[in-house]
């Protein structure tokens, strides 16, 4: 397997439909699969994502755990199911707004083997405000260092991310507050971050978004939870 679409998604269901949509619509020269980890949502999430892979069940890997683990177990547990030589995240409240955009990231991986993540412009939607803006990033190409990383600003959108599949999650994992920096982190000990300088995903801030959805308080707690 080429790529594994690495997604989790809990009350989603406003979402999920153009989530999937957007990844299934995808035009590549090879095949990709699907790992999709519900977390016992309260709205219609998991009833939409099972209809999903009645539809398409070459391409699925559900994983439906009886009762809500939480964002960290459910990382751990999905994370495992991921076969792709490389894998491309996303949350099931985001999508791609690019058909292109896995053979995109893949052509680049496979012609840059010093990189081992790479990622690319996104627009980001403020559900709230109405408030929409393109991230700005540096030129094409350019590297993302750990130094960078740890001065306290994750600039990368999760939905725009494709990584080597060539790291374990560690035990200490589950017991983060979040799993997108130590990841990058982890990463960026094996080679080179790169930037694409392509608009593909959009990402949404919303109220009920894991990180967006918090107060400025508690991601800040989160901050200092990950840094001790």
């Amino acid at each position: 397997m080429k790529v594994s679409v690495w997604m989790s998604a809990y009350n989603h269901g406003k979402y999920i439909s153009q989530c999937l949509d957007s990844v299934l619509n995808q035009k590549t020269d090879f095949d990709f699969e699907i790992i999709l980890g519900e977390d016992c949502s309260t709205d219609r999430t998991r009833e939409i994502a099972i209809e999903y892979k009645n539809k398409n069940p070459e391409k699925f890997k559900l994983y439906l755990p009886e009762k809500n683990i939480g964002m960290m177990e459910m990382d751990i547990a999905t994370w495992n199911l991921c076969t792709g030589e490389y894998i491309a995240l996303l949350n099931g409240d985001d999508y791609w707004t690019d058909e292109n955009k896995l053979q995109t990231q893949v052509d680049f991986l496979d012609n840059n083997p010093d990189a081992v993540m790479c990622y690319h412009k996104a627009k980001v939607e403020n559900e709230t405000t109405g408030y929409v803006f393109d991230t700005v990033y540096p030129e094409s190409g350019e590297e993302l260092t750990a130094e960078y990383l740890l001065l306290g600003y994750n600039p990368v959108m999760t939905p725009t991310v494709m990584i080597r599949n060539i790291i374990s999650v560690p035990d200490y994992y589950k017991d983060l507050p979040y799993g997108d920096m130590p990841l990058y982190l982890l990463l960026s000990q094996k080679g080179k971050i790169k930037y694409i300088d392509r608009l593909m995903s959009l990402y949404r801030i919303h109220p009920s978004g894991q990180w967006q959805g918090e107060s400025v308080y508690n991601n800040l707690l989160k901050d200092i939870k990950f840094y001790e």
